[in-house]
């Protein structure tokens, strides 16, 4: 390996370790602190880590910073730490969403497999209440959901309400008075 390989390497995993604590702070500091404020500290954080990084190494920079949370408490001032949590409902809606998409269609790829394997012409199941179609003709194979009752709405009902709990979004209302 020559050096120039080896710096890049080096610096592209200094940026993702001082990235991923960044993250993690924000999340931690959205609950107590404006965007703007945020964004204030984040800049002089990622200051402060990039010269102390270079100093000492990238390990010892945010091992003497502490961990995420208990740096965003010390910025957090008294009585604000009322804020919904936008960031984390998203995060929680849209992993639910994704683990959703992906069972309905490992699912329903399942049930493709086994109508290719038996020789039938279609099928139809039902995937947690969902109605599930596959069929299998001389013009094509192809799978098909169909969403025509309340039913198919649960899963949807669930991930916002994940997202409103993780997100504590009533808050927004709360904060209004």
């Amino acid at each position: 390996m020559n050096t120039q390989t080896i710096e890049a390497r080096s610096s592209f995993g200094v940026w993702r370790r001082r990235e991923s604590y960044l993250f993690r702070l924000d999340l931690w500091l959205e609950e107590s602190l404006s965007s703007r404020e945020r964004r204030s500290i984040l800049r002089e954080i990622r200051d402060n880590i990039t010269v102390d990084a270079a100093a000492r190494g990238i390990a010892a920079a945010l091992d003497s910073l502490g961990s995420p949370r208990t740096l965003a408490r010390s910025f957090a001032e008294t009585g604000r730490d009322s804020r919904p949590s936008w960031n984390r409902a998203i995060y929680w809606f849209t992993g639910l969403l994704l683990l959703w998409w992906t069972l309905a269609f490992t699912y329903t790829a399942g049930m493709l497999s086994a109508l290719l394997d038996s020789g039938a012409e279609s099928a139809e199941s039902y995937f947690l209440g969902l109605p599930v179609s596959a069929f299998n003709r001389k013009s094509g194979i192809g799978i098909g959901w169909e969403a025509s009752s309340v039913v198919a709405y649960i899963p949807l009902m669930v991930m916002v309400a994940a997202a409103i709990i993780a997100g504590r979004l009533w808050r927004v209302r709360v904060g209004r008075r």
